[in-house]
């Protein structure tokens, strides 16, 4: 045998991932914004890297600032589903617009619809 032998494997320091819940998440920046805590305080309480913790607070901010338990009115959900079925109507035509349009210039260029190449 030769006087190098390969030292032994360390075992690696590998943390399971944990998987937070939405309600997980919008609690942590919640506790995040409470005056007096720092990021890096509730990251490290909660085992979160700090990027993570301001990412959460950037993507879940406002709904974190909204407060759940109220419930909306009937008037206003009505109100929005037609605002959104309006939206809907408006982008269906401007699509169907779009569309012809770019039947009209292929139409010019003399390019058919079953051509690979557009």
């Amino acid at each position: 045998m030769s006087d190098f032998e390969t030292p032994p494997e360390r075992p690696t320091r590998r943390k399971m991932q944990r998987r937070f819940s939405l309600s997980e998440k919008i609690a942590i920046v919640r506790e995040s914004h409470v005056p007096g805590m720092t990021a890096a305080h509730v990251a490290r309480r909660h085992g979160i890297a700090v990027n993570v913790l301001y990412y959460w607070r950037k993507a879940y901010g406002e709904l974190a600032q909204t407060d759940l338990t109220v419930v909306e009115s009937r008037g206003s959900v009505a109100k929005e589903i037609e605002d959104l079925q309006l939206q809907v109507r408006n982008l269906e035509r401007l699509l169907g617009k779009r569309t012809l349009e770019v039947a009209l210039l292929r139409e010019r260029l003399g390019k058919s619809d079953d051509d690979p190449e557009s």
